[in-house]
């Protein structure tokens, strides 16, 4: 079994290609359609890494970071979130500390990467890459 991978999304198309693809590539992946879904399964389920959308219904990106980072179980997780908004990607940086911001639409490989840098596995290519 794969490092364990949370994905949240809203739009169902995006979070199944995502899924599809970090599958593909040997990870675990549960997913999750908004934020509420998303702390519930990481309370429980404890993954290696969430890739959360920023803009999403019931509770979006900023406030699922929030709640993962006050709780101490799951504190520790990486966390890479995707934004369409340009303005999101600027502003996330300076709110979201220590977030790997990614915005959309983003090359596969480079989200494969990233996600392969923040579980400490192998590279084949040099450094984060933000869009």
């Amino acid at each position: 079994m794969g490092q364990r991978v949370l994905l949240v999304e809203d739009e169902p198309e995006l979070l199944q290609a995502l899924s599809v693809r970090l599958t593909a590539s040997g990870f675990a992946c549960r997913l999750a359609a908004n934020g509420l879904e998303a702390l519930a399964i990481a309370q429980a389920w404890h993954p290696q890494l969430v890739i959360a959308d920023l803009v999403m219904p019931k509770m979006d990106g900023y406030t699922l970071v929030q709640r993962l980072r006050q709780d101490p179980a799951t504190a520790p997780i990486p966390i890479m979130v995707l934004t369409a908004v340009p303005a999101f990607a600027r502003e996330s940086r300076q709110e979201l500390r220590g977030v790997h911001v990614i915005q959309k639409p983003f090359d596969s490989e480079q989200l494969l990467l990233t996600a392969r840098q923040l579980l400490g596995q192998n590279a084949s290519s040099g450094g984060l890459s933000h869009g």
